[in-house]
């Protein structure tokens, strides 16, 4: 049982990790793939944004606890919220046709109704009448069934609510890129011994004037995309979405990449 949670929780992980970078490269007018990621870079890409969710998740499993030594007890409108919650799988259909309201908010909200609506009724369905909780084997095939079910619905319906949330969380980091690409990307110079043709966009190339130098040209002007392995990737200083380019550059011997600090490095970049 626990190493079918925990597959499942890594599948999740890696899930949201993969949706998550595909909205946001989608968003900045690029795909994943161009990146060569790794397994690893998708599970790590999901942690930080899984804190919220986790901590709401814990709630409700605490909240669900709750519920049930509630009903155990006995307490007042037990019986009645049993019989309602018998039918708590109607409610996700009931706001089908609010679909098209907005369509945003119920791509999120819906799966997660769907999740309260089959678990609840499966509870409902299946909680002992009496108070020896004896179950003949029919009955207990009968609720074994009903779970089955509601498990299966809540999977998918949870799925539907990771690639949901990870579409929202990736077009928020490529928002953030987007605004962010001159002050908030690291600068970066780039020697090299062959001309790269580095153009446009806020960036700038010079010939190294030191003589007997291994590298010919010089490129400023540039911000750190991503790194994958030995294969560099930069942007002019002015990209955008809409118009820039990105280079994929290759760490060898005949080109350097220098990472530079410092607001008024940044300043006087283009400074020969």
């Amino acid at each position: 049982m626990a190493g079918s949670l925990l597959s499942l929780f890594t599948a999740m992980l890696f899930y949201f990790g993969w949706a998550s970078t595909d909205a946001e490269t989608k968003a900045l007018g690029l795909r994943d793939t161009v990146f060569h990621l790794s397994t690893s870079d998708y599970l790590l890409r999901s942690v930080d944004a899984l804190f919220l969710p986790a901590w709401l998740g814990t709630a409700a499993v605490f909240a669900a606890i709750g519920v049930h030594r509630w009903g155990r007890r006995g307490a007042p409108g037990v019986a009645w919220t049993l019989r309602v919650g018998r039918h708590a799988w109607v409610v996700p259909f009931l706001l089908l046709p609010l679909y098209r309201l907005a369509p945003d908010a119920f791509d999120l909200a819906l799966p997660l109704v769907t999740i309260v609506g089959f678990l609840l009724t499966a509870y409902a369905r299946t909680r002992p009448s009496d108070t020896t909780g004896v179950q003949a084997p029919p009955v207990r095939a009968q609720h074994l069934r009903v779970w089955c079910v509601a498990l299966l619905v809540s999977v998918l319906s949870l799925f539907w609510a990771v690639s949901t949330y990870a579409g929202i969380v990736g077009r928020g980091r490529a928002d953030q890129t987007a605004r962010t690409v001159r002050a908030g990307l690291p600068a970066v110079v780039v020697f090299s011994e062959k001309d790269l043709l580095i153009r446009g966009g806020g960036s700038c190339d010079f010939r190294v004037p030191v003589k007997d130098s291994a590298y010919r040209y010089r490129y400023a002007g540039l911000r750190l995309f991503h790194i994958a392995g030995d294969r560099v990737f930069v942007v002019p200083r002015d990209w955008s979405p809409q118009h820039g380019t990105l280079y994929e550059l290759e760490q060898s011997d005949s080109v350097r990449i220098d990472y530079v600090s410092g607001g008024n490095q940044r300043k006087d970049e283009c400074s020969p």
